[in-house]
């Protein structure tokens, strides 16, 4: 079908819509972390009240967010370099080197996909027990850091790259490291952009494990924060929403940031498709 005005039209107006829906949320809960709860049931839902910055201090006094916002941090961050040198370098490995026992584990790398977290935390956990990992940074990172996810994304923008190049490379005398980290990795640097951005937001939202495997307050991420406020007894609504838009900003601006890597990404992809 032939592009023309109308439809660019069309398309624009539509995308429009869904901006505008998809933002609406958003806005209400800014506009309701600045009101009092009464004006938050009672009055215009996006107008702002005369709150001010009261529902913030008052949150983060009750709980020690900034506390929860570094260990959420921490966690996301070495979660992705865990991903980004291991994932790659597995990628490489399952993209180039082929052999019977490589894609014996690239199908079961693959068929992990399918398994969701609740199925094996039971496992995991008694696992993470016995190596003393409980209520540690580790237990909270290691045992999901690694996403087959990463690896897939990876392992398909390597398996594009011309063969040649690494013949070339090889001729010149470059051992395979050098290869992944002089050659591989310049190439592919959008796609690593996206598996580290999709892998922050896993480890940000995780709250299933992060709960499961925490028993001190002190090691509590967001999220596990977050919820720990809301159960709390004579909590107001607009406080809620005050340590919501807290946990929502991160990761606004880190997909804000990083959204340029995502189009570079799709359209290497389906350039090389």
């Amino acid at each position: 079908m032939p592009d023309s005005p109308r439809i660019r039209l069309a398309t624009n107006v539509l995308l429009a819509l869904y901006a505008v829906v998809a933002l609406l949320p958003i806005a209400w809960m800014i506009a309701s972390s600045f009101k009092t709860d009464r004006e938050l049931l009672d009055g215009p839902l996006f107008a702002l009240g005369d709150a001010g910055f009261a529902n913030y201090v008052k949150a983060f006094a009750a709980r020690p967010f900034v506390l929860y916002l570094f260990n959420s941090i921490f966690a996301a961050l070495v979660s992705v370099a865990i991903t980004l040198v291991v994932g790659v370098c597995a990628a490489y490995a399952f993209a180039k080197l082929r052999n019977a026992w490589t894609e014996i584990l690239w199908y079961a790398i693959l068929a992990s996909i399918m398994i969701p977290l609740e199925a094996i935390v039971i496992p995991l956990f008694l696992e993470v027990h016995s190596f003393g990992w409980q209520d540690t940074y580790a237990g909270i990172v290691i045992p999901t850091a690694l996403n087959a996810a990463g690896i897939f994304i990876l392992r398909q923008a390597i398996h594009a790259i011309p063969e040649e190049l690494f013949d070339a490379s090889r001729m010149d005398g470059a051992s395979e490291p050098t290869i992944i980290w002089r050659v591989v990795v310049p190439i592919i640097r959008s796609n690593l952009m996206v598996v580290a951005v999709l892998t922050f937001s896993f480890s940000w939202n995780s709250y299933l494990w992060p709960l499961i495997v925490t028993t001190s307050d002190e090691l509590r991420t967001l999220p596990l924060g977050m919820a720990a406020f809301q159960m709390t007894l004579n909590t107001r609504y607009s406080e809620i929403m005050a340590v919501s838009v807290f946990g929502t900003v991160p990761m606004a601006l880190l997909f804000a940031f990083f959204q340029r890597y995502f189009i570079q990404s799709s359209i290497s992809s389906a350039v090389k498709g």
